[in-house]
Parts: C-alpha cells; structure tokens; sequence
C-alpha cells in the first residue's frame, strides 16, 4: 500500500525542508562557540598585549659591581650546548634581597660594551617580587636573536631579543616569567597543592601553558596573577573576568607564594666600588 501525504503533510515537510539547515547551523555555531569557550584567552605571556610591570614602576636596583673576567658555565642555544667561558662578571646589588651575578659572554669584547648591556636588564630585575630574584644564582646574556630561556638557579638573555622586548614593553614580563623558572619551579611546580589547583581549574590562561602544563604553567599563570592582584588597573575589566573564570584555584595559590616575600634572604651590602 502505498501512502499518498495529504496537504497537510506537505506543508510539514515543506517546513522541515527549510528548517532543517537553519538548525543545523545552529547546532553547529554552539559547538564552535563552546569550544572557543575553552580555548585559552591568550597565546602567550611573551605576545600579551598588557604592560603589567611598567618601565617607570620602582625598583629596588642599587648599582652594579665589575668583578672582572671569571670562568663561567653558559648555556647557548645557538650552540645546543652549555661551555665553560672567560665570561665579564658583574655583581647586582639591591636594598631588598641578595646580589645576582651577571655573566656575559666574551663576544662583547670590552668591559664597557659587557656593562651597557648589563645596565638594561638589572633595574627591571629591581622590580620583581624579592622572592622572584631570591633564587637566580646566574643572570646571563649573549648576543643573538633566540627566546629567553630559565632553568633552577640561572636565566639566560639574548641581546636582539631583548632589544625586540624593550620596544614591546615588555622586558620586564619577560623577566618575571623566567625568574618563575629560575627560584619558583624546584619548590612549586610538582607540588601538591598546585596540582589539585591546576585540576580543579581544569583550564589554562595561555596556550603556551596549555602545550607545556607541566613547564610552563606556574611561570605563565603568574604574571597574569600578579597583574591582578598588585596592578589590577593594568588589565581591563574583561580580561580580568577571563583570567578569574579560568585559574580561580591557581590564583589562590599563587597569592599564598607571593606572600613568602618576608623569607627572602638577607640584603647584600655593596662594595664600595659598586656603581
């Protein structure tokens, strides 16, 4: 038997034929829509459009110690490999926290041309968290153009790069993010209470992080926390809202090591030769 619709069914399927690719497009812009939901809202804290920790901000930078030319181990990427130089040695001093030995490759040939580049690192050092600083045994710099690099104890800075960060404005987040490698990730990364956090929240505030959870997660989370919780007017409002909505366990911790400042080591006083 052979079933003949009448009008009525018609118009129903008239209607479905119409409505059905309107709801599938539907369908699919809440899919994408959700799942740009859980994207990170931001690719990186190098590529960050915000001026978090600005130029003129204080700095707890006293002055700087030429100690004269010492072997040294740096690491290079350029070479994929760490080597023992005749580094330039310098000394760091700061009125809230140990002095930092700063090494330089040799390629800067002369003592003056070490110092000058040595100068445009040290007051933005003096602007970080003194538990940020307390932990660089080694701050080094050679020429180039590669990506900024930290490791427990030691960060290590690439001229052309740095030059590229100055004119972004954003030397000093650089900075911060690898002094989080430097005296944070031994203590912090692996620890319990910022595994439960990174779980509970379930989401990440870059994509870099996102790509790297275990590496880079507490040196990108950080910034932005600092950000909100010491400077909260330098991220807009909606902004703020997207990084709350995705670390809002992260950010608790991150306040609670913030708040070990006071066991920093004692002050180092400086030589008189200091300049």
């Amino acid at each position: 038997m052979v079933f003949l619709p009448g009008p009525n069914f018609r118009q129903i399927f008239k209607a479905a034929a119409i409505w059905q690719p309107a709801c599938l497009a539907f369908a699919m812009l809440v899919a994408a829509t959700s799942g740009r939901a859980q994207e990170p809202p931001f690719d990186s804290t190098a590529d960050t459009v915000f001026d978090i920790i600005q130029t003129d901000d204080p700095s707890s930078f006293v002055c700087l110690d030429y100690r004269g030319r010492a072997i040294r181990q740096m690491w290079d990427q350029r070479q994929d490999g760490e080597a023992d130089l005749n580094t330039f040695l310098f000394q760091a001093y700061f009125s809230d926290g140990p002095a930092i030995d700063i090494v330089l490759n040799p390629e800067f040939a002369t003592d003056a041309e070490a110092r000058a580049e040595a100068m445009r690192y040290v007051r933005g050092l003096g602007q970080l968290p003194p538990l940020l600083r307390a932990g660089i045994r080694q701050f080094g710099i050679h020429k180039g153009d590669q990506g900024f690099h930290g490791g427990p104890g030691k960060i290590f800075m690439y001229q052309d790069r740095t030059t590229l960060r100055i004119a972004q404005n954003h030397l000093e987040e650089s900075l911060m993010h690898e002094a989080v490698h430097a005296s944070l990730d031994a203590t912090y990364r692996d620890d319990p209470a910022w595994r439960a956090a990174q779980d509970s929240d379930g989401r990440f505030v870059t994509a870099y992080a996102a790509a790297h959870p275990e590496g880079e997660d507490l040196a990108e989370s950080l910034l932005f926390a600092y950000g909100l919780l010491r400077h909260p007017g330098r991220i807009p409002p909606v902004d703020s809202d997207a990084i709350l909505s995705v670390m809002p366990a992260r950010m608790k911790v991150i306040a609670a090591i913030l708040e070990t400042d006071a066991k920093v080591a004692q002050t180092a006083q400086p030589p008189d030769s200091c300049e």
